[in-house]
C-alpha cells in the first residue's frame, strides 16, 4: 500500500504544481514546452484550460486517492490509462516528427509513471467484486 499511496501523491503533486505553473504562465510553460503559438485569447484560453484546469482536476482526484482508501484502485487504474495513453502517443507523434524539445523527458516521465502504478495495482490485495 505504500508503493500506491507513493503514486497517487507524487502523481497528484506533479499533476497539480504543473497546472499551475500552466495557468498562471501559459506562454513560459505551454508555449515553450509544445511550440503553440500563443499570441491569441483563444490560444490562452485553451492552455490554461487544458494544461490548466484539466491537469489540476486530475492532480487533485490524484492526491484525495493518496488518502482515501476507497479511491485507491480506481486512481491508480486511471494513472496507469493517462499516463499510458500519454507516453503511447507521444512515442508514436515522436516516430512520426521527430525526437524535438521536452517531449524524451515527458515521455521517460509517463511511462515510469505507468510501469509504477501498474506495479502498485498488482500489489493491491483483491476486493469481492473484481475480475
Amino acid at each position: 500500500m505504500a508503493l500506491a499511496r507513493f503514486v497517487l501523491i507524487f502523481t497528484g503533486l506533479s499533476f497539480f504544481g504543473y497546472a499551475i505553473a500552466c495557468f498562471i504562465y501559459p506562454v513560459e510553460v505551454v508555449g515553450r514546452f509544445t511550440g503553440y503559438g500563443l499570441d491569441a485569447a483563444a490560444g490562452l484560453v485553451e492552455a490554461r484550460a487544458m494544461y490548466g484546469g484539466l491537469q489540476a482536476g486530475f492532480g487533485l482526484f490524484c492526491l484525495l486517492a493518496g488518502f482515501r482508501r476507497e479511491w485507491t484502485q480506481a486512481a491508480l487504474t486511471a494513472i496507469a490509462l493517462v499516463m499510458g495513453g500519454l507516453v503511447l502517443a507521444r512515442s508514436a507523434a515522436m516516430g512520426l516528427h521527430g525526437v524535438v524539445g521536452a517531449h524524451p523527458g515527458a515521455a521517460i516521465y509517463e511511462g515510469i509513471t505507468t510501469a509504477l502504478a501498474l506495479l502498485a495495482l498488482t500489489r493491491l490485495p483483491r476486493q469481492r467484486g473484481d475480475l
